[in-house]
């Protein structure tokens, strides 16, 4: 099981205490690597968290590592806020109106985090990316001979089906903001002369645009598991973000 480790970060406006958690690298046990870069540690998601929501004024700001602090006073323990009311702004991911109050909470941060850098609008994006694919990313993680092979209970199996389709019902309504965000996110990634042709191949690929993901891939001539893979799913004409490792 993943053990944390505290770090203590203070409000540049209010100057609130806000308690926050960073896994520790020895004891994680299993991760999963997803398509769209998302990784997860033991089923909690190992993307490191780049902007914070102050819980007591509302304040929005960049996390820097020189601003995190290893220990602080006992008596302003007392009052810090704890890291479930910061952590992914307070949101609920286990519930869909949770994930989608996260994507509201990434548009408003490209909207109030200015002026902003080629760099932190990307973070910004690809956690929107990210946050807009979990709506769907685990559907197929239980399926009916699951239920046949008693590895799951027949009612959680029809929760966790309905959870799934709302899920997915949600990602399509939101298909114009989400295609919205992919096209600037290719556009500054193709902008960069370092960007991986791998990474714009899987986002054209999610995007629909096959033709313009199997160019991409042209330009890699090593092979890997992932670019295997890749080729794969576009061949299929599959949009989906898929599990790469784990």
């Amino acid at each position: 099981m993943t053990s944390f480790e505290d770090f203590y970060i203070n409000c540049p406006c209010c100057s609130a205490w806000l308690i926050g958690k960073k896994a520790k690298a020895d004891s994680v046990n299993q991760s999963v690597l997803y398509s769209d870069g998302m990784i997860i540690n033991d089923l909690i998601p190992a993307n490191p968290q780049k902007i914070v929501l102050c819980p007591a004024c509302g304040y929005l700001f960049w996390l820097q590592p020189d601003a995190c602090h290893n220990s602080f006073s006992d008596s302003e323990r007392l009052t810090a806020y704890t890291w479930p009311s910061w952590r992914f702004f307070g949101c609920n991911l286990l519930d869909n109106n949770g994930r989608i109050a996260l994507i509201n909470h990434y548009w408003n941060a490209l909207k109030l985090l200015r002026p902003i850098s080629v760099e932190q609008e990307i973070i910004i994006r690809k956690s929107l990316l990210w946050a807009y694919n979990d709506l769907y990313r685990d559907a197929d993680a239980w399926r009916f001979v699951d239920v046949v092979r008693g590895k799951i209970n027949f009612f959680y199996w029809i929760i966790s089906r309905k959870f799934s389709r709302k899920g997915r019902a949600l990602f399509d309504s939101e298909k114009p903001r989400f295609e919205t965000n992919l096209l600037r996110l290719i556009e500054i990634l193709e902008q960069d002369a370092n960007a991986e042709p791998a990474i714009i191949a899987e986002f054209y690929r999610e995007l629909g645009d096959f033709r313009m993901a199997a160019q991409f891939l042209s330009k890699i001539v090593r092979r890997t598991h992932f670019i295997n893979l890749l080729i794969s799913h576009i061949q299929l004409g599959d949009k989906s973000v898929f599990k790469v490792a784990g």
